[in-house]
């Protein structure tokens, strides 16, 4: 039987580790898993890496590019004339979608999008590639309506195809809190450890770790001993306003930044907490939620982005109006005196979420086309 081909073109998979990039990773390896069953032969590219995890894909099949963009354009080109299906992994390389149907009409064309890129009004080539595209993959129901009602996208253009857990996801199955962070941070048995896992960054504003912290005195009054962890990394403007906010709320004794949290110990940062908070209002989807599920622990998001979706509209975790510091100090207040059966909050996000859901979608795409 001939093989079908399909080029996968990145910005980046394996330089960062942002939600986009896991989300590549995942789609490579998914691509891998299914080249025997659906007869695939794969072409993978990224305009930035610099090499490439043999974990997800084979070294052989991942060109990196180091950067060299136009390098990058006319090899992505040049590959797509030989392909039956091209996959964008993000708009920002709508150059090559634009190119490529000029060229070759008839090629199939897939466009992912995650969020912010579509959460405003697109021109010139990012236009041109979502009119021109066949399949949009947009990883929330709100990061689909923001393609329909920003973007001018019919409904039937556009599905749902959300993240996924790490397929290389360190599961834990011993739910029990890591002493050796419980030192480091000088936290009591009695203590609640709230947590937020994020990139701490002055340009963006919508994450919400501010409204958290405002919020945070009012455990004090209801005398709950807690740790406020607020880990990732900040540039200086962000982390000069933050602790600005805590020193004149009189927090310094329960709030902590440690910034930059190293891979080998996000899983046992999670497993530290009691509640992960992170009532943002600008995600795509919010993999750091699944994440944390992943872990056992109990999440409130926003209501207001592709949050929703994450938390499966509030059946896998709480929502809350991310302007709302009311609602957020409820919820908060509620969670952390509630009891959470860890392994249940695992389960119930890999029904929706794991590795094996995301390769039985791709397979659906991938089959449709």
């Amino acid at each position: 039987m001939q093989k079908k081909k399909i080029s996968f073109f990145v910005l980046t998979a394996f330089s960062h580790m942002g939600g986009i990039e896991k989300f590549n990773r995942a789609f490579m390896k998914g691509l891998a898993d299914l080249s025997s069953t659906l007869h695939l032969k794969s072409t993978l590219g990224g305009m930035y890496d610099h090499s490439v995890d043999k974990h997800y894909v084979d070294q052989q099949t991942y060109h990196a590019f180091k950067g060299k963009k136009l390098q990058f354009v006319l090899w992505a080109i040049k590959q797509s004339l030989q392909q039956d299906v091209i996959v964008l992994g993000h708009l920002n390389l709508a150059p090559i979608a634009v190119l490529l149907k000029m060229i070759a009409p008839k090629k199939k064309l897939i466009i992912i999008c995650h969020g912010v890129e579509v959460f405003e009004p697109v021109s010139g080539f990012k236009k041109k590639a979502l009119q021109q595209a066949d399949h949009v993959l947009a990883v929330s129901s709100f990061t689909k309506d923001k393609l329909v009602t920003k973007q001018g996208l019919s409904n039937e253009k556009i599905m749902v195809f959300p993240n996924t857990i790490d397929p290389f996801f360190n599961f834990p199955v011993d739910f029990a809190k890591p002493g050796y962070l419980q030192q480091r941070y000088g936290i009591a048995a009695h203590e609640k450890v709230i947590l937020t896992l994020t990139r701490l960054n002055s340009n963006e504003g919508y994450k919400g770790y501010d409204t958290l912290v405002t919020v945070l005195p009012e455990l004090l009054k209801q005398n709950i001993p807690f740790k406020y962890i607020l880990a990732g990394k900040a540039d200086a403007t962000e982390l000069q306003r933050m602790n600005t906010l805590i020193k004149s709320l009189g927090l310094e004794q329960q709030v902590m930044m440690p910034g930059f949290i190293a891979d080998k110990e996000i899983t046992d940062h999670y497993l530290l907490a009691d509640v992960f908070v992170m009532p943002s209002k600008g995600e795509g989807f919010g993999i750091v939620y699944t994440e944390a599920m992943a872990c056992g622990l109990p999440v409130i998001a926003g209501n207001k982005d592709g949050s929703t979706e994450a938390l499966q509209f509030g059946e896998l975790g709480t929502l809350i109006d991310p302007d709302s510091a009311d609602e957020l100090k409820e919820a908060l207040v509620k969670v952390l005196h509630e009891q959470h059966e860890p392994l249940q909050v695992q389960q119930r996000m890999l029904e929706y979420f794991s590795f094996e859901k995301f390769k039985e979608r791709l397979k659906t795409v991938l089959e449709g086309v």
